[in-house]
């Protein structure tokens, strides 16, 4: 049907039309001289009497619009019928007792779908509509969800409510590319009902989770279960980064001897430049962030002692009032793991540094004037930037200047930064293509210093390489491999491989993956985040579900 001035021109008559600036009222009538009983859906002719009706409608050109509809009253015409007399109803105009059309109400639903309660107020307002964020949210309620066919391909993932304390689980139909529900929890007990409810799956993809297992073997017998490539190579970076945590001085080792070997003639050039000076001033951060070191050191060797006189993990949180966590990973540590700082952040001034240096070289050390000259060249940002960048070079603040005159091109000593065991456990699992040339040489000095390193990095990359090439032969004798490696971290997540071989195994046989599921856990996350503290689960179940 076209759109046209008044909802349903077929069964309505506009009898008069006033307008202010404020609002535009409209009086329309039924034409409709019969109407169906609610109850016993007979067809009633015989008008009892009239009432008004005040429903809002639709805007136009930003100004508010109000329908005054009359309809009839009728007496129902069946003698058995417990309704006497009945409203007219307008189906296709407005529902029973609603206050708006249909048609605003549509528009109202598609804004609360796409933006929620309080930003869809706000977009509603401004549209010259009136409906408040409780408003938006009952529509959404009152709107009744797409049915879905029950997959044949489902994929299975959890998400957080809160992190660390509540979860719940998504399901995906894989073939189709969509949402196919929401279950409040995360536990097999759930999944099995799901499952039972909703027969025909055939195949399923998960992560490594033992409830999802235990759900799928319950709930769908016959299904074959698929567990995720993703996830089980980021199990094996967890195992390389147990073991990376548990021998944490090989990382800050590994960049002490890359400095010491690298670039030799570039230190000693700049070795002279360099003046004594006293230890420098430590700033309010700096202070703070070795105070808080030394803290995690007091707190290490508190943990490290009271493991070696025996007491478990879970006796020593609860006597020190610590995560269990933390304290398994200091008890396992064999050094103080050092946290690694942070990359300091690039500066827009940063792409202009060769041209500063050459400038400053000869003679011109006025950050002013450098900043014009930086600006002609393009340079968006402030002079007071080019002035911080600059005051290094400056002496007598115990900032040593750039390179002499004589030598600009001298390059500057290396920097090498010690990796912390999470990124040193991706430079294990990633292939070496994909690394710059300063992770591959901090890898492979890593390799050198450690036996334990040397054992397991070229059984990561061979792990790496049957499941990219989906080789399910190679199985079997890596798994051997690593067991005989009596690396812990390596045999427990060969243990692990085992309990769960035959969905491993049917992740190299077969081509499906979850990691669609991902893609759809992080919308979901957008919308959780966007609905403030509005997301219970039957609201975010229905945002997610809902056709988009």
């Amino acid at each position: 049907m076209s759109p046209t001035l008044i909802p349903d021109a077929g069964r309505l008559r506009l009898e008069c039309l006033s307008a202010t600036d404020a609002v535009i009222r409209m009086v329309v009538a039924s034409t409709q001289q019969e109407a169906p009983c609610p109850v016993c859906r007979r067809t009633s002719s015989r008008i009892h009497s009239h009432y008004v009706r005040t429903l809002a409608d639709l805007p136009w050109n930003g100004v508010a619009v109000r329908l005054q509809l009359t309809v009839h009253r009728f007496f129902c015409a069946a003698e058995d019928c417990r309704r006497r007399i009945f409203a007219e109803q307008l189906p296709s105009v407005a529902a029973p007792y609603a206050r708006r059309t249909i048609r605003l109400t549509e528009v109202l639903e598609l804004i609360g779908f796409a933006l929620g309660g309080e930003a869809g107020a706000r977009v509603v307002k401004g549209l010259s509509m009136q409906a408040s964020p409780d408003t938006l949210l009952r529509v959404i309620r009152a709107t009744d969800l797409p049915e879905r066919e029950t997959p044949r391909v489902l994929g299975v993932d959890d998400f957080s409510f809160r992190r660390g304390r509540t979860y719940g689980t998504i399901l995906i139909d894989l073939e189709r590319h969509c949402r196919v529900d929401m279950l409040p929890d995360r536990t097999a007990e759930s999944l099995v009902a799901w499952l039972t409810a909703h027969p025909g799956v055939e195949i399923m993809g998960r992560d490594r989770g033992g409830a999802y297992a235990d759900g799928a073997r319950r709930g769908a017998p016959d299904a074959l279960q698929v567990t995720d490539r993703f996830h089980v190579v980021a199990n094996l970076r967890e195992a390389l980064e147990r073991l990376l945590t548990r021998n944490h001085g090989w990382l800050g080792q590994a960049a002490a001897a890359l400095v010491a070997t690298a670039q030799p003639a570039a230190v000693a050039a700049r070795a002279p430049a360099v003046r004594e000076r006293g230890p420098p001033r430590q700033t309010r951060l700096q202070r703070e962030a070795e105070a808080s070191r030394t803290s995690r050191l007091a707190r290490y060797e508190e943990v490290r002692a009271l493991h070696e006189q025996g007491m478990s993990v879970r006796a020593i949180a609860q006597q020190l009032g610590r995560s269990r966590q933390t304290v398994t990973r200091f008890a396992k540590a064999e050094t103080f793991p050092e946290r690694v700082p942070r990359s300091p952040q690039c500066s827009r001034v940063d792409r202009y540094a060769a041209y500063l240096r050459r400038r400053w070289n000869e003679g011109c050390q006025n950050a002013a004037q450098l900043w014009r000259e930086l600006r002609a060249q393009g340079f968006t940002g402030s002079r007071p930037a080019v002035g911080r960048w600059v005051r290094r070079w400056r002496t007598g603040r115990g900032r040593s200047g750039p390179p002499a005159r004589d030598s600009p091109t001298s390059p500057a000593p290396p920097t090498i930064r010690a990796r912390s065991p999470r990124q040193a456990s991706w430079l294990m699992v990633l292939t070496p293509s994909d690394l710059d040339p300063e992770d591959q040489a901090y890898l492979e000095q890593l390799v050198q210093l450690s036996h334990e390193v040397a054992t397991a990095y070229p059984l990561a990359q061979q792990f790496g390489q049957l499941v990219r090439e989906r080789d399910q032969a190679a199985l079997e004798p890596w798994l051997g491999a690593a067991e005989q490696t009596q690396l812990p971290e390596l045999v427990g997540f060969a243990a692990g491989i085992r309990r769960d071989q035959a969905a491993v195994d049917q992740m190299l046989l077969t081509n499906w993956s979850n990691g669609q599921t991902e893609g759809q856990i992080n919308r979901l996350k957008l919308l959780k985040r966007q609905m403030y503290g509005r997301a219970k689960f039957d609201l975010l179940r229905r945002r997610v579900l809902h056709a988009s």
